[in-house]
């Protein structure tokens, strides 16, 4: 009966991990750039409780083996902001925090910002951080130059796009597989992924945004399926502890 109330109690441990990965990806359905989730689950182990009956195997449940990052690329919708930059291959855009940490994110929505103590405007993302070029520096926004007819120069206030382009670096890893996903919809570099390294021959498509991957009808039914499981964990469970309070009582 311990046996019964311990393996409901895994079902229901790893299936309320399941609903929470499929409730995340429903809640970032409009997150650009965002990548769906997927849990895989296994068995637990088996053991063989009669060595004159080996085919009498007891189960103990299941566990929340791994969740996988889903890398197909995602829709792309047109927009009218000039900073907006989509990847039509597997590579990503390098942001840098206040603490210097780099991250990885498939988000190109980015705007501007004025840097008080470099008296530049720098290029940051939606969440405030710097967008990296290829060198791994902050990327100042490049202004167009009047050249008048003495050869004087003139900066003025329209923004060089075809230049900026050019400066946002493109990244890749030898594994996605291997990134670790962290908030804010951003991705660290770890020994199984590989270092980043520059690709400047990927392209980037300026005045338009990758949208998530989630598969909000497949995530809905798989909710409904992961409910129905949960369900009957909890109902194992309630009924292992009806048998333990019935013989409890008998002994009493």
């Amino acid at each position: 009966m311990n046996i019964s109330f311990y393996t409901g109690r895994s079902g229901l441990i790893s299936q309320q991990e399941g609903l929470n990965i499929y409730a995340n990806n429903i809640a970032n359905i409009n997150t650009v750039g965002f990548k769906a989730m997927r849990p895989s689950f296994a068995e637990c182990l088996y053991v063989r409780y009669r060595s004159t009956e080996p085919q009498w195997e007891t189960g103990h449940g299941q566990y929340l083996m791994k969740t996988d990052l889903m890398w197909q690329e995602g829709m792309f919708t047109a927009t009218d902001q000039p900073l907006d930059f989509a990847l039509p291959n597997d590579g990503f855009f390098m942001v840098s925090d206040r603490y210097q940490n780099t991250y990885l994110t498939r988000d190109g929505a980015f705007s501007m910002t004025y840097n008080e103590d470099a008296e530049v405007w720098q290029l940051v993302s939606a969440a405030g951080e710097y967008v990296l070029d290829y060198d791994g520096n902050s990327i100042n926004i490049p202004f167009e130059v009047i050249t008048d007819e003495d050869g004087n120069e003139t900066v003025t206030s329209i923004v060089d796009y075809a230049v900026l382009e050019t400066m946002i670096g493109v990244f890749t890893v030898p594994n996605n597989w291997g990134l670790d996903n962290m908030a804010g919809n951003r991705f660290a570099v770890t020994e199984r992924s590989g270092a980043a390294a520059p690709a400047p021959e990927y392209d980037k498509v300026r005045m338009a945004l990758e949208l998530s991957t989630t598969d909000l009808a497949g995530d809905m039914v798989r909710i409904i399926e992961t409910q129905r499981a949960y369900q009957l964990a909890a109902k194992i469970v309630q009924t292992s502890d009806e048998f333990i309070r019935i013989a409890n009582n008998l002994r009493s």
